[in-house]
């Protein structure tokens, strides 16, 4: 342990030396957990004592304010150096950016394998990793910084402390902006995108706005660096590769593991290549001090200019003047003045098509679809009525009805068949487009306004009525777009608006299966529209939560509690479709028990008890989907 120290600090403990103190800015001391994030944060750091790790020399509180001591590092963070090597279009050789990589990697495996003063393990995630928090020191360091949402497995903080806990955008791992569960591995996605953006000089992950980055994410649309792995020596882009796995599962397994792969290629000397790391951060350093002001010339503090987007200005709705809108019926009737919020609802609910005119602030009138920002709310379905894109109607190709659980039946058949296509959803005025892409549903339209993205917010208390108002004045400057808008006005944090918008889409899929009335007609061949956010669904676990509402609503009370004592059988021939199909493991566990007849209860009771099943109820779904599927019947 003392030899650990004197490697982090030469001098001798009670002597003199530099440190950083890190405390809380005033409007984060007053949220929710703020004071016990922070302690969480010295509390992890302080059990990972490593090289690669910043040193949290201790902790306390000032007038009731918390602080933090850190080793102080003098040199400059990841961000900084490659910003730096890029404006003079230089680069890391490979062999460098190997070895900043496994030191990293190093420090990673301090954390994750951490354990407190008994000797139990922490399971400590960092969920942070990105260039601004790697440090470079000018003697050649590299030390993992800043464990401020860092998690224990031991000790994990609440849903709200949570969501606030975003890190960088652009190096979250897939099930952090999913929302799924968080390991280790998530940590090795993190710095598998470091890896990739030093060897290629510019972000893995780009967009047209933070939602767009995030979805690149959540797919691990990862083609910038493929592109690339030509240009590097044989076999190391496919480490880096293995680690940037959309799935937790299929990247290495430890930090350990990662920084293994990689020695290959680091070809030099450790000791050749950190000196050759601290050159170029003393020339940071060397120039920063040459610029630096001398005291007598250093101005008097000023306010920092404002930054030129939308987000500083804050607008309300007192100082942004709405246009108004008013439409023209094909028979000349007008309707209106409306504020943009209306026109865009009544087009998103099909109220306007592509056959009336818009005016807009007194202007001519124009076609719906010259008018980008509203034609782009037009549901989409080019079955629809309701927008100019129509050219045929094409003739159905299956038509279901929605009692007794029709859409069970419909989906889970579209899913073993693996359609493209899109499933019309309609009940009475009730308008829902489902769009499946082999077999899995990919996009959901509704044309209920309670179902638009604004006012799903205002329900879940994201944001007040107020300030969606607020949005939708100002939603033109963004192209029509609200989530951009929301973002850009600081009300919503990016991966909040992000998991929020992917559950809303979620919903609307969901609720079709508890509808008892309407009929669902499916179009082969229609694609999902480019424009839309894009679901990334296990087709599975939807037809299972769809099944766990119908059952929640009662509406398969006569599979569980009329015919629970009624057998059922496997299909004398199961359709090729369903045989061949992927079906989870307790499908096709149940599927085999039914070779001979077997109650319901009976299925229902050989799924619980198979491993890592404990849902009383998910063996009546079992069998409910093996009945859609005609893979079973009535006996």
């Amino acid at each position: 342990m003392a030899e650990v120290f004197r490697a982090l600090e030469p001098r001798a403990a009670g002597e003199p030396r530099v440190v950083v103190l890190k405390r809380m800015l005033p409007h984060i001391a007053n949220e929710t957990n703020a004071h016990q994030m922070f302690a969480e944060e010295a509390r992890l750091a302080s059990h990972v004592i490593h090289p690669n790790v910043v040193h949290v020399l201790g902790h306390g509180e000032i007038d009731g304010k918390p602080y933090l001591t850190l080793e102080y590092v003098p040199g400059c963070d990841l961000w900084r150096l490659n910003r730096r090597l890029t404006l003079e279009g230089k680069r890391l050789e490979h062999d460098l950016v190997v070895y900043v990589v496994r030191q990293i990697l190093s420090g990673l495996d301090a954390v994750h394998n951490a354990r407190d003063r008994r000797g139990t393990a922490l399971g400590i995630v960092h969920r942070d990793i990105s260039p601004s928090n790697v440090l470079i020191s000018v003697h050649g360091d590299v030390k993992i910084a800043d464990f401020g949402i860092a998690r224990s497995g031991l000790n994990p903080f609440d849903a709200d402390t949570a969501a606030r806990a975003n890190g960088k955008l652009g190096y979250l791992a897939p099930e952090q902006v999913s929302g799924g569960m968080v390991d280790p591995r998530a940590d090795l996605f993190s710095t598998a995108v470091i890896a990739a953006e030093l060897f290629m000089r510019r972000p893995l992950f780009a967009g047209g706005s933070e939602l767009a980055v995030l979805l690149a994410i959540r797919d691990a649309e990862v083609h910038p660096f493929i592109e690339f792995i030509p240009q590097l020596p044989e076999g190391l882009g496919s480490v880096v590769l293995s680690a940037l796995s959309a799935k937790p599962e299929d990247r290495p397994p430890t930090a350990r593991a990662f920084w293994a792969a990689l020695e290959p290629w680091q070809s030099r000397p450790e000791e050749v290549l950190r000196a050759e790391l601290a050159a170029i951060v003393v020339s940071i350093a060397s120039e920063s001090r040459s610029r630096r002001p001398s005291a007598d010339a250093v101005p008097k503090p000023t306010m920092p200019p404002t930054p030129m987007v939308l987000a500083a200005e804050h607008p309300t709705t007192t100082n942004v003047t709405p246009l108004e809108y008013k439409i023209r019926k094909p028979n000349g009737a007008t309707v209106g003045p409306l504020a943009y919020a209306k026109v865009v609802e009544a087009v998103a609910t099909g109220q306007v098509d592509g056959k009336d005119q818009i005016s807009i602030a007194g202007g001519d009138f124009q076609p719906l679809s010259a008018i980008k920002d509203l034609y782009r709310h037009v549901p989409p379905s080019r079955m629809t009525p309701t927008t100019t894109r129509v050219e045929s109607t094409a003739a159905a190709d299956r038509c279901v009805e929605f009692e007794n659980g029709g859409f069970v039946d419909a989906l889970a058949r579209t899913l073993v068949t693996r359609r493209t296509g899109l499933w019309l959803c309609e009940q009475g005025g009730v308008r829902k487009e489902v769009y499946t892409k082999h077999g899995v549903p990919a996009f959901v339209t509704s044309n209920l306004a309670g179902e638009l993205l604004g006012e799903y917010l205002v329900g879940k208390r994201v944001i007040n009525r107020s300030e969606l108002d607020m949005a939708l004045a100002v939603m033109p400057r963004f192209e029509g777009k609200l989530g951009d808008t929301l973002v850009a006005l600081g009300l919503v944090e990016p991966l909040e608006l992000f998991q929020h918008i992917a559950e809303q889409v979620r919903e609307k899929l969901l609720d079709l299966f508890t509808w008892t009335t309407g009929t669902a007609t499916f179009y082969e061949g229609v694609d999902a529209p480019s424009s839309g956010f894009p679901l990334r669904l296990d087709a599975w676990e939807i037809l299972d939560r769809g099944l766990q509402r119908r059952i929640a609503a009662g509406l398969e009370s006569h599979l569980i509690l009329e015919r629970g004592q009624d057998a059922v059988v496997q299909a004398d021939r199961i359709d090729t479709a369903v045989a061949t199909a992927a079906l989870p493991e307790d499908l096709r566990a149940a599927l085999r028990l039914c070779k001979v007849p077997h109650t319901i209860e009976e299925v229902a009771k050989f799924v619980t008890q198979l491993p890592g099943k404990t849902d009383p109820q998910r063996g009546y779904r079992v069998a409910a989907l093996l009945l859609s599927l005609g893979a079973v019947h009535w006996t």
